[in-house]
């Protein structure tokens, strides 16, 4: 891990640029008359768009770098179909290319992030296993035929 450890969530680069996304995600729906008919998609992108955000921050609430990276993953799961449904949104007539596109940006802009939590996260569970692994290690004893 580097040397700069967050304190909170909101510190953290992919939960911010999910909080942005979310955000985006919650206006657009709200200024289509579309999406808000649209119980069944609304309703579905609404709350994968929620879930982004939210998983990342469950998962650097439980301190454990492996559970991190779990939550991250489901982060990821819920961006995908979040996009998933932007789509669907498109070819609907519910939201605007323009904002479809400014959409993907922000989705890539996190998807980028949370991989590069992740991998930290992975790296640093990998250390912490090794450190553990060379502590519990039975020390070899010297051979006293070796003198």
């Amino acid at each position: 891990m580097s040397d700069v450890t967050a304190r909170k969530y909101q510190e953290l680069i992919a939960w911010q640029v999910a909080d942005l996304f979310r955000r985006f995600i919650f206006r657009m729906v709200l200024a289509s008359a579309g999406a808000g008919r649209d119980l069944r998609l609304r309703t579905q992108l609404l709350e994968a768009a929620r879930s982004v955000p939210a998983n990342i921050a469950e998962g650097f609430r439980r301190k454990s770098p492996g559970d991190f990276a779990r939550f991250l993953d489901y982060s990821l799961a819920s961006l995908a179909e979040a996009e998933e449904r932007l789509g669907d949104g498109l070819l609907l007539g519910y939201f605007t290319a323009r904002d479809h596109a400014a959409a993907f940006v922000l989705a890539k802009r996190t998807l980028t992030a949370t991989i590069r939590l992740k991998q930290s996260q992975v790296r640093y569970a990998t250390e912490q296993r090794k450190k553990r692994t060379e502590l519990t290690k039975p020390r070899k004893k010297p051979d006293p035929d070796s003198e």
